[in-house]
């Protein structure tokens, strides 16, 4: 991946504003645009926001305007074939990890222009390519891995990396993410159903990822793992075997926060549209939690 020097703001705003008019909006559902609140100059930490898979960056709506009333500048990049107003569309049954970390990467390049420190904070295959900035690139100041998706709850870990590399040799399904309401979920903006391919290959990215953990710590210079406790979409215990592996180097980087299980948070826990999130048990944590990167306290 190529990481060029960082850009001026106004080089790095002009980047990202064209990218936001190239997105056509016959195609892009209004709701899932490339978004970004800036206070129209360079702030002392930029908020780089990674969505999750079949979801928007609509999930970080409500938490990056706070983030923004805060002082931040907040970038959020529409995932490759996301957000496309066809809901049934199966073009994000062939993404590939190398999408992914262009997106990331690139991601990451404009958002060195809006912070003189970044912070990323991605959720469920946001935090799986968190992680992968976590791990590669020394620029980052914090990440927040927000319920990364290394493997499912249903998968035992010592047998993920195994059936995801069967999956990933059979036909790509579409599976319905609730087949009990099926497309008639009630969100305009997300897609309904999952590629068995596409979570394959991201168990897969993972399992390098915690290989690499287990080599050497990340080279971000702060790493949280916060988890939900009532999160029974992915897997907790390999969200513990990252940090634990990253904290056997010595470390001091590691940092972990859990929600509760009492409140009773969906996987997606940042969107309000559902009323299972607690907007006002979620985001004051996590605004602690990028304010603590600062002032040391938590």
């Amino acid at each position: 991946m190529k990481n060029n020097p960082p850009l001026a703001f106004d080089a790095a705003r002009a980047r990202i504003e064209k990218m936001i008019a190239a997105e056509d909006a016959q195609i892009i559902h209004p709701a899932s645009h490339t978004r970004l609140w800036t206070h129209a100059q360079k702030t002392a930490r930029a908020i780089l926001c990674l969505q999750g898979y079949t979801d928007s960056t609509r999930q970080f709506h409500a938490l990056g305007e706070l983030m923004f009333e805060r002082g931040y500048n907040v970038f959020v990049p529409r995932a490759p074939h996301h957000g496309y107003r066809d809901r049934m569309s199966a073009a994000h049954g062939a993404l590939t990890i190398a999408e992914l970390q262009t997106w990331a990467n690139d991601a990451l390049n404009l958002a060195l222009g809006l912070g003189e420190k970044i912070t990323v904070m991605g959720l469920s295959m946001g935090g799986v390519m968190a992680t992968w900035l976590a791990e590669t690139r020394a620029e980052l100041d914090q990440a927040i891995l927000l319920s990364p998706a290394y493997g499912t709850s249903a998968i035992p870990p010592r047998v993920t990396r195994t059936a995801a590399r069967a999956v990933n040799h059979l036909p790509n399904l579409f599976i319905w993410w609730d087949p009990r309401v099926r497309a008639e979920t009630g969100i305009a903006y997300a897609y309904p159903r999952f590629a068995t391919r596409t979570l394959a290959r991201l168990f897969l990215f993972s399992a390098e990822l915690l290989q690499t953990a287990r080599q050497q710590p990340p080279a971000a210079r702060q790493v949280w793992m916060v988890t939900n406790a009532n999160d029974f979409a992915i897997s907790n215990t390999l969200c513990k075997m990252f940090a634990d592996a990253w904290r056997a180097h010595g470390t001091d980087q590691i940092r972990a926060y859990e929600f509760p299980r009492a409140l009773g948070l969906p996987h997606d826990l940042l969107d309000p549209i559902d009323a299972a999130v607690k907007p006002e048990a979620v985001y004051p944590q996590l605004i602690k939690i990028v304010a603590q990167a600062e002032t040391g306290a938590f």
